[in-house]
Formats: C-alpha cells, structure tokens, sequence
C-alpha cells in the first residue's frame, strides 16, 4: 500500500488542525492496520516539516523530530501511528 495522501496546505493546516490530524495522523494508522493484515508493506511519504531546521548538516531519519507547526505535528502523528501497529512499513 502507497499512501501519498496528506493534507499538504502548510499555512492551512494551523486554522484545520483537527483535518489536518485526521488525514496526516490517524489514517495513516488505518492503513498501516490494513496493510498488517494484509500482510503487505505500506510505504508512507513524511515530510522535512517534523524537523525544526535549525540543524546545519542533513537530517537522518535518526534524528529527533521537533516540528514547529501543526502540518508536521500531525504528519509526526502519523509517523507514530504506523509504528506503533507494527507492520512492515517505510517512511
């Protein structure tokens, strides 16, 4: 399963936080449940927005995410929701 769904209105995001979670941070964990039982990878597209950007070198997917806006705390949210079902996935 691809997800590339995702509320993308950056500035938007901050007057529709409750949209922007339902689709950047609970779906993804319903796709992420579908995929389990289905036995078959979802691939999920993240975003530099769970970063602060105030690191000088490239961002890891090691490193600590600190988002700034509601765009990338939901797209966090996400993140966190398709690890925590378990199931094979890539960001």
């Amino acid at each position: 399963i691809i997800n590339a769904a995702a509320h993308t209105a950056v500035d938007q995001a901050e007057s529709e936080p409750d949209l922007a979670f339902a689709i950047n941070g609970t779906a993804p964990g319903v796709f992420a449940e579908e995929a389990k039982k289905l036995g078959v990878p979802l691939i999920h597209y993240s975003t530099d927005y769970v970063f602060d950007g105030k690191k000088k070198s490239p961002y890891t997917e090691r490193d600590t995410p600190a988002p700034l806006g509601v765009y990338g705390k939901s797209k966090l949210a996400g993140e966190r929701a398709i690890t925590a079902v378990g199931g094979e996935h890539l960001f």
